[in-house]
């Protein structure tokens, strides 16, 4: 092999060295970790690459590294089954359906059938317009308890929460002038009182980098004092990887819907190579998970979130 080709296998993978590692440091709370932090399936696969041309040019040492990143990053892809088995000996299920149905889209019939054909009883829809109320109000008649809010951003981008089960209460805090916020509800599921929080999260631009991270841990802190069960949906705009993510699980003791149920990208339906997990239901210990899957396009940038869930 020459130098030349040599020289440039090592660039390229110092810097898929650099991007793998970015996940690894929970306290270097920079713009550029996080972001970086979201595509470990991508590194995987620059490093399965990579390793196949160190294997063909016979470069063995890189090779061995190589491999030992593509292993790093080809971890979020294992299965580990436990969530299933945590759900095995539960009784009364409901389903939770959350969904960025986009704020530019315009024909919300997918949705409508989707909602119809599966009735779920947990209904958490973000980005909504007023347009969007328009279309959706035999879906939204169908449910007894409803919270439908697009007031509160300057660009009437809002929230509809929809429930089977009574609300008891609900507070809505807002993040930012861009249809961001946090909807707190309590809900009394087949007569136990939940907490379900709706999170539409700011995305992670340079600007709002530390405001939103100072959201998250404002959010931790509020769930981590909670005493009744409690669920978390929504757009999140982060992946399992990120340091703010892990941040966000260690100090509210949620735990991720998606284990035991594969890798469940999200995010963007438009292009696939980029695909991540954005979008998330989050639940206490006491919330067991029965089944987690990644729904059908709506139309929308983002795919929907669905779980099969249950209170102990």
């Amino acid at each position: 092999m020459s130098k030349r080709y040599k020289n440039l296998v090592l660039v390229c993978l110092l810097v898929l060295c650099v991007l793998s590692s970015a996940r690894l440091f929970d306290d270097v709370d920079y713009w550029f970790m996080d972001i970086a932090s979201n595509f470990q399936v991508q590194y995987a696969f620059f490093a399965l690459i990579l390793f196949l041309i160190c294997i063909w040019k016979k470069i063995f040492p890189l090779a061995v590294l190589t491999g030992l990143l593509f292993v790093l990053n080809a971890d979020v892809l294992v299965d580990s089954g436990g969530s299933v088995q945590a759900a095995v000996q539960a009784k009364t299920t409901f389903n939770v359906y959350s969904a960025n149905i986009y704020k530019s889209n315009s024909d919300l019939s997918k949705l409508n059938y989707i909602l119809q054909e599966s009735d779920p009883e947990i209904v958490l829809l973000l980005e909504v317009n007023p347009q969007h109320i328009e279309q959706l109000r035999k879906a939204i008649q169908r449910y007894p308890y409803s919270i439908v809010n697009t007031s509160f951003a300057a660009n009437g981008i809002g929230i509809v929460f929809l429930s089977k089960f009574p609300i008891l209460n609900h507070q809505l805090t807002k993040l930012s002038e861009h249809g961001n916020a946090i909807i707190e509800a309590a809900i009394e599921i087949n007569n136990k009182p939940v907490m379900f929080y709706g999170v539409h999260a700011q995305r992670p631009d340079v600007e709002n980098f530390d405001e939103r991270k100072e959201q998250f841990i404002m959010l931790a802190r509020q769930i981590s004092k909670q005493t009744l069960p409690v669920i978390a949906a929504g757009d999140l705009n982060s992946t399992p990887s990120t340091p703010n993510f892990r941040k966000l699980l260690k100090i509210s003791g949620l735990r991720d819907s998606r284990t035991g149920f594969g890798w469940e990208p999200s995010w963007p339906t438009y292009f696939p190579f980029f695909w991540i997990p954005i979008d998330h239901i989050l639940v206490s210990p006491e919330v067991h998970v029965h089944n987690r899957v990644t729904g059908s396009p709506i139309g929308s940038d983002h795919y929907p979130v669905f779980a099969e869930l249950s209170i102990n």
